[in-house]
């Protein structure tokens, strides 16, 4: 038990319960789920009861202080305070809400001096190693085009504001159209693709186009990349988490296997 990585997860939503189980079956030689902490309290303990090795619940200032590596699947927020906390701490990070790598240029730069390891998964996108090694030649070109189902934007602060009301949109419309701050800004729950490509590609020029299609039922990913050397073309149909609309299947395995990556000897691709 000594011997055992110490994990601790903060959001105990779609991903981080998903995640959870997966320690706990897939991980239990190498790894164990030391703590949660969630800021709604009952999805922490629901979490908790349904595991058969219940961690503890706390704080994250607790996590971080007892674990050796933090999963964040909560929120830009979230992320934003462990990038500065996991410094102080010194411990490796893994974060969902990409969109607060965005602007943490300044932490990014000293993690190498602190000995600290920063870990972003693929998300609900494939073709990342592939857009990653590009990234070493010259990229002319990348866009992005994200559809969902009016259901993938409920309780959207940017829509409330502009007066969209998602349940009148009967066909096909786009609702953004801008670049990766600006749609994080405005689709902090939607837009971590967005966040991921440019952190990859080390672009920050991509054409982002958001738009609600109510006649679909998967969340979808259409992502062109153009450099010197090669045409890259994505496309990405994920069926939508029953917790959660906001998020992709495909985003909670990619966690998985990151994971799988982390703590076995053998992996295929970066």
């Amino acid at each position: 038990m000594n011997n055992k990585i110490k994990i601790g997860i903060v959001g105990c939503g779609a991903i981080g319960s998903e995640v959870s189980i997966f320690i706990e079956k897939e991980l239990k030689d190498k790894a164990i789920l030391w703590g949660v902490c969630d800021k709604d309290i009952k999805k922490a303990e629901n979490l908790v009861s349904r595991l058969k090795t219940p961690p503890r619940i706390c704080e994250i200032d607790g996590l971080l202080k007892n674990v050796d590596l933090i999963i964040e699947c909560a929120s830009i927020e979230a992320a934003n305070y462990l990038l500065t906390r996991t410094l102080i701490f010194k411990k490796d990070l893994i974060i969902l809400s990409v969109g607060a790598l965005i602007g943490a240029k300044k932490i990014l730069e000293k993690i190498e001096k602190y000995n600290v390891k920063i870990y972003v998964p693929s998300g609900a996108i494939c073709g990342v190693d592939g857009i990653g090694a590009l990234s070493l030649g010259k990229i002319k070109k990348i866009t992005l085009v994200s559809s969902k189902p009016p259901t993938g934007f409920a309780q959207n602060k940017y829509l409330e504001k502009n007066n969209i009301d998602v349940t009148n949109i009967k066909k096909e419309t786009t609702i953004f159209k801008g670049n990766v701050k600006q749609a994080i800004k405005c689709f902090p729950q939607n837009i971590n693709v967005a966040a991921t490509l440019s952190l990859a590609s080390l672009y920050s020029n991509i054409d982002v186009y958001i738009k609600i299609n109510p006649k679909i039922k998967r969340n979808i990913h259409f992502i062109t990349v153009q450099s010197d050397t090669t045409r890259l073309t994505v496309s990405v149909e994920n069926i939508p988490s029953k917790i959660n609309p906001k998020t992709s299947n495909l985003a909670i395995l990619s966690v998985k296997y990151l994971l799988k990556k982390i703590f076995f000897s053998f992996c295929v691709g970066s």
